[in-house]
């Protein structure tokens, strides 16, 4: 009889155990399960998007979405918003089939009537998918989440890793007093731009890319069927159903080795072919723009673009927004035989070992600074020789024949700041000294890059940058150690964030405090904004 009383009280401790974390997580449901986040009582990690963006999808608030694979991760919907005039969110990915990509669409439809802009990226590579193909190489995925079963929830309540990896942590964080509350932004989410380089280095170590090409492979009837039904299923079914929404569908524009390899396989002819059968396939909805920019051969030959064989960088989903806002590159039933003509004579007929030899660049963002001006409509600022601009020099002088012989600043010297002070470089140089340059910017405009080539002469110099909002807050820097410079001309892109009117610059070439020597030497040239 004691035995059974000890039982019955251990159920009623785990039963009632069991009962608090479950409570715990529904109370803070990291994964917005069943509601949209409480960001004024917690900070919410976006992380992992097969567990959240379900989550996200049903309870969040908008009216625009972006969706795809890692070929969408880069997007920013802070200007998805901007250009479109949306409330945007972004659910990718990464590596998803068609059919997972198209699951997610239906639940956010069915979930929010107020959705009316979608757009998705249309890996060309997943273009002989079957239909019900999903990614279980990923990983399990979490049906519990998807369904409407509310008895599964128990494998969500009740995940050891939930509860203590993820609700625990949040607690924890919110009991800290210098904590904020929040969530992740979307143009943060999944963004995996600052993780990799770009340029040829990056794409092709040995620079081999080679001209072989392989004997010529078509489509088969078999394959034909294969990308009607996923493509049927996948794609054009979710506008038949919903004719009030606009979707902004696009091919994603591979790089140039992606095309060789293509070609070295002998199997060009068989993409494109899919790809015309495709594009029958989709122009048939009316609410489906098509984009496909393989034909801007300037983007997809410059492997600067690009950190691998096919993934290019945030500045080229910023291009991929404006040239769909403005209907660029949009395939309609007239052009595109035109289009599949000229796309198959460039790339039947490039000589593709010519890649070989171009040119890398040091700062993988100056590749986004040159075309910043077709996003935005704001040519390239030099801020030595604008009219924009006021320039006071302090330990320093304009010099007109510096890096490529044009105009520049030496700084000369070190700050007079104590070592060890508290104060932040960036006051001191506001408030108090700076050895080189402040520029004070009459109108930011649009400009989002500050570009500049630098190099140290002698001893302790080198550079520190900053910029300062309006209200003379840091909103930006860039400081490089006088120990790792080697002499020679470097070249440095700073990415800005959005600005209106008013800015302060300071390029500081002198060390940033008193144990500098007083002839250090720091020189900035071709100082521009983009």
């Amino acid at each position: 009889m004691k035995s059974k009383i000890l039982l019955m009280e251990w159920i009623a401790v785990v039963t009632t155990c069991l009962c608090i974390c479950a409570i715990f997580v529904y109370k803070i449901d990291p994964y917005f399960h069943y509601r949209k986040p409480d960001t004024k009582e917690y900070f919410y990690r976006l992380n992992n998007p097969r567990s959240q963006n379900d989550g996200i999808s049903k309870h969040f608030d908008y009216d625009a979405m972006i969706t795809g694979t890692s070929m969408v991760e880069n997007f920013k919907t802070s200007e998805f918003d901007e250009i479109f005039g949306v409330r945007s969110i972004k659910v990718p990915y990464s590596g998803a089939t068609y059919k997972e990509i198209n699951d997610n669409l239906i639940i956010a439809l069915d979930h929010n009537p107020e959705l009316k802009t979608i757009i998705r990226g249309l890996d060309t590579r997943r273009f002989f998918d079957s239909a019900d193909l999903m990614r279980i190489d990923l990983g399990v995925y979490p049906t519990y989440l998807y369904d409407a079963n509310p008895f599964n929830d128990v494998e969500y309540l009740l995940n050891r890793d939930i509860i203590f990896t993820r609700a625990y942590d949040m607690v924890k964080e919110k009991d800290d007093p210098n904590a904020t509350q929040g969530i992740t932004s979307f143009d943060a989410y999944c963004r995996w731009q600052y993780n990799y380089t770009f340029g040829i280095d990056a794409v092709l170590p040995g620079r081999d890319m080679s001209s072989g090409q392989g004997a010529s492979v078509h489509l088969t009837d078999e394959e034909r069927k294969i990308i009607y039904e996923n493509i049927t299923q996948n794609v054009t079914s979710l506008a038949a159903c919903y004719p009030d929404v606009t979707f902004y569908y696009f091919f994603t524009p591979y790089s140039i080795v992606w095309w060789a390899q293509l070609v070295n396989s002998g199997e060009l002819d068989r993409q494109l072919e899919a790809e015309q059968y495709i594009i029958e396939l989709i122009l048939e909805q009316p609410n489906i723009h098509l984009y496909s920019f393989n034909n801007n051969t300037e983007i997809i030959t410059d492997l600067n673009n690009y950190k691998d064989a096919t993934h290019y960088g945030q500045w080229i989903n910023s291009l991929m927004l404006r040239w769909m806002y403005d209907g660029k590159y949009l395939i309609t039933k007239e052009n595109y035989m035109k289009y599949l003509e000229k796309e198959y004579k460039f790339y039947s007929e490039y000589d593709y070992t010519g890649a070989n030899n171009q040119e890398d660049y040091e700062s993988d963002f100056h590749a986004a600074a040159i075309i910043n001006q077709e996003i935005y409509g704001v040519a390239p600022e030099s801020l030595l020789a604008s009219e924009n601009v006021e320039i006071s020099l302090n330990g320093a002088q304009l010099q007109s024949d510096l890096y490529d012989n044009q105009l520049g600043i030496i700084c000369i010297g070190s700050l007079s700041r104590e070592s060890g002070s508290e104060i932040p470089v960036s006051d001191y140089v506001r408030d108090t000294e700076y050895i080189g340059a402040k520029i004070h910017v009459n109108d930011m405009k649009a400009h989002r890059y500050l570009e500049f080539y630098g190099k140290k002469e002698s001893n302790q110099g080198q550079p520190s940058v900053f910029v300062y909002n309006s209200e003379g807050k840091k909103v930006v820097s860039l400081t490089i150690s006088c120990g790792d410079l080697d002499g020679e001309w470097h070249q440095y892109v700073i990415e800005l964030p959005k600005m209106k009117g008013e800015a302060t610059i300071i390029l500081n070439g002198g060390y940033i405090d008193n144990t500098g020597g007083e002839n250090s030497i720091y020189c900035f040239g071709n100082v521009t904004l983009y």
